[in-house]
Order: C-alpha cells, then structure tokens, then sequence
C-alpha cells in the first residue's frame, strides 16, 4: 500500500536531511517519472516525507555498509515476515542486511535493523531513519568505519550469547506487560517473550531460535515478539484477557 500525493514540494524539511550529513556523499535525486515507478512497486507506505527524500536524493555513497538505497530497487525484498513491509537500505560486506520497516504512514521509515544471517540474529540499530543517517555519517568519517563494524558485530554476538536471558515467559509477562495483556492473551501458556522497547543492553531477537515446530510471533508493529510451538497457536489462551480494559493490547498475532 502507498499514498499517492504527489504535491510535496522538493524544499521541504526532509529533502534537506542530506545537507546535515558531512562524511557521505548523495546521489541525485529521483525524477516524476522514477517517482511513480517506485510508488507503484514500494512496500508499504510511501508517505510524503519520503517523497521529499527520494526527490533530494535516490541514496548515499561512501559509506561503512557501501552504497545505502532508498528507492527500494537496488536490493532483494527481506525474507523475514516479521520485519516486512520494509526498505532494504543495504547489504554490507559481511552480508547483513540493514533494513527499515515501512508500515508508517507519516514521516521516513524505521525502526531500523541490521539483520545477520550467519548468527540468525536481528540488531535493532534505530528508531527511525534519519537517527540511523546520522549515527552512520558520524561513522563515516576517516579512520572510523572499522570501528562501526567492530561495535555492531559485538552487539550481535552478545544478544546470540543472552538469546535466552532475554526471554519473559508467557504468565509472567501477562502480569508486567498490561498494555498488552490482549496480545498475550491469544497465545500458548508455553510462549516465551522478547520486549524490546526498552533501551540499555543491545536489543536484538535472536530469530535462530525458532527451530523445528517453533514460529515466531509479533505483536502488531511494535518490537515485541514471542516464540511459540507453532501446532498450539490456533488454540489461544483466555487467562489473561480477565480484567483488560477496552483499548488494551490491540496488537495482532502477525507472523
């Protein structure tokens, strides 16, 4: 799904973000034409904000991860379900995959994450684009990028070696995570939670996890996810929906 406004005009906020960013260089931008080309075939919503980046600037070159893209095109469509509908931004030396999910309908994309297909695990880096330019600009700079490498690779380790520490089990997160007792409450009493809302230590799903008759789970659009044997699913759970006031965990049991 996208939006079909056409009216943004070039001089807005964001076909100026590339103008902060110092240490990368941008490409030109797109044309009506390519404009509609890329609406038709984008993933998601395509919201006016884009709209004013793609005609400052269709990517960046010069960067730790290569070439970074923002009309969609230059890379394959992310495979993982859970993270669609997103842009896939670029596919570093190393493989991983930088993304940024897509599902807003105002301002550019995000979360942004760096997905590792080795390890299995998926790094959230930032919560929206423009913070992930910012931080990627900064490490652009001379001398710096082999530093950005070393720090995103230690972070995916280190959310691979606490895959399991991460994990909230079904009932205790049901007594902590009221505002979304509604999406608790549809799954299985052996469901193990990741919540990654909260910022500190790395936040990452070591998605690996899901093996044999496991499949992973995402409430709605926010980053909170469950691990769940995926023969159960079809009989949800009622324990937890006693007392949930109207409003309360509208996210859906999406996969």
């Amino acid at each position: 799904m996208s939006t079909r406004d056409t009216s943004v005009p070039i001089s807005g906020r964001w076909s100026q973000l590339t103008q902060t960013l110092h240490n990368m260089v941008p490409l030109p931008g797109v044309q009506p034409e390519s404009l509609r080309y890329i609406d038709a075939r984008w993933q998601g919503y395509l919201t006016a904000e884009m709209r004013q980046l793609l005609q400052a600037t269709c990517g960046l070159s010069g960067t730790p991860l290569g070439n970074i893209d923002f009309t969609g095109c230059w890379y394959p469509e992310e495979p993982l379900a859970l993270f669609r509908p997103c842009l896939t931004l670029a596919i570093d030396d190393d493989g991983r995959r930088w993304i940024a999910e897509a599902a807003r309908t105002r301002g550019l994309p995000g979360p942004v994450w760096c997905i590792d297909p080795n390890r299995q695990v998926a790094l959230y880096v930032d919560r929206r684009l423009q913070e992930f330019l910012r931080r990627l600009d900064g490490s652009s700079r001379h001398g710096r990028a082999s530093f950005w490498n070393v720090a995103v690779d230690a972070r995916i380790r280190r959310i691979w070696l606490r895959r399991y520490a991460q994990a909230i089990h079904v009932a205790v997160a049901s007594r902590s995570l009221r505002e979304i007792r509604g999406w608790l409450g549809q799954l299985p009493q052996d469901a193990w939670i990741y919540d990654l809302r909260a910022p500190g230590n790395p936040r990452g799903l070591a998605y690996g996890l899901a093996r044999d008759r496991a499949r992973w789970f995402r409430c709605g659009r926010l980053p909170v996810f469950a691990l769940c044997r995926e023969e159960v699913i079809s009989h949800p759970t009622q324990w937890t929906a006693t007392g949930s006031s109207e409003g309360e965990g509208r996210g859906s049991l999406s996969h």
